[in-house]
């Protein structure tokens, strides 16, 4: 079992190599991981090595959870059965049929049997020996081991890389999370007093006096259809979420629905806010929530 301190996002880009040998037989085994939103495995594997293939993507799942995953592994040598042979009667008696036709129709043989080969029957696969398919296992499992050590090496850099960028971003965003709570009281007072300019002007010439008690609910009616600290909130205990899950090993899911979560508190704030200032910082903090959605689109 890893131990907690050892966990961290792993990317699920990468590719690895790796050869086994023993005596005449070898195996060598390549891996190469792109981005999925499920776990696919895509195997190809030599000649006789087809009844090992659920043991080979037990090996590749327990150390992949999410990606699309290709290998391949190829076999050779003693300890390796089956292939392919050539059926040399079927072909022979292609040949009687085609020297029968020729001669009836006065039509010269072709000079080679090539075009034969590719005919029904005349190349027939050999089944593989279960016994030699044992004997070669130990080969393969100790390939596709070393293949994925080295895949998850690249998986743990990039991943590492990738968290470090996630990390500033999510710096970047809180920083302009507290730049919008300091700026909201602002938005407030400036609304006041742009509401006792203009009332005072309209009332310049006439006799009315102003109501403090009117503006005073009118002040707290738009501070209360833009009040956005419930959203500022949800938006740093987000963040945090996101941070913490950079130090699990497969947080991708998790990290694309906060993303989405992100987003939709960010368009809220968008929504609510009357302040240039406030709605060019909105427009920051959703480029950069854009960004964390597409890196963590690429963690397992």
């Amino acid at each position: 079992m890893r131990r907690r301190s050892d966990l961290m996002a792993l990317s699920m880009t990468g590719c690895g190599s790796a050869a086994a040998s023993a005596g005449d037989s070898t195996v060598r085994v390549e891996i190469r991981g792109v981005n999925g939103r499920q776990f696919k495995l895509s195997l190809r594997s030599s000649e006789g090595l087809a009844s090992l293939e659920p043991r080979i993507e037990a090996l590749v799942r327990r150390r992949v959870e999410r990606g699309t995953v290709h290998l391949a592994v190829v076999a050779a040598g003693p300890a390796v059965s089956g292939g392919r042979r050539l059926d040399r009667g079927q072909l022979a008696a292609y040949l009687d049929d085609l020297e029968s036709f020729a001669a009836e129709r006065g039509l010269a043989l072709p000079p080679a049997a090539d075009a034969l080969l590719g005919l029904p029957g005349v190349v027939a696969d050999v089944a593989g020996d279960a016994d030699a398919a044992e004997r070669v296992w130990p080969l393969v499992e100790q390939a596709v081991t070393a293949a994925v050590d080295g895949f998850d090496r690249m998986r743990r850099d990039e991943g590492a890389t990738l968290a470090a960028e996630m990390r500033t971003t999510c710096g970047d965003i809180a920083g302009l999370v507290d730049m919008i709570r300091s700026r909201v009281p602002e938005v407030v007072i400036a609304y006041r007093d742009r509401l006792l300019d203009r009332v005072a002007s309209l009332l310049s010439d006439r006799p009315t006096p102003l109501a403090e008690g009117d503006v005073a609910r009118e002040v707290a009616l738009i501070a209360d259809r833009t009040d956005v600290t419930e959203e500022l909130v949800r938006l740093r205990s987000h963040l945090d979420q996101f941070s913490r899950l950079l130090d699990e090993e497969s947080p991708g899911r998790a990290l694309d629905f906060l993303a989405q979560e992100l987003g939709r508190e960010a368009n809220t704030i968008a929504s609510k806010s009357l302040d240039v200032t406030i709605a060019h910082a909105v427009v920051d903090i959703k480029t950069r929530i854009e960004r964390l959605r597409e890196q963590a689109q690429n963690i397992a």
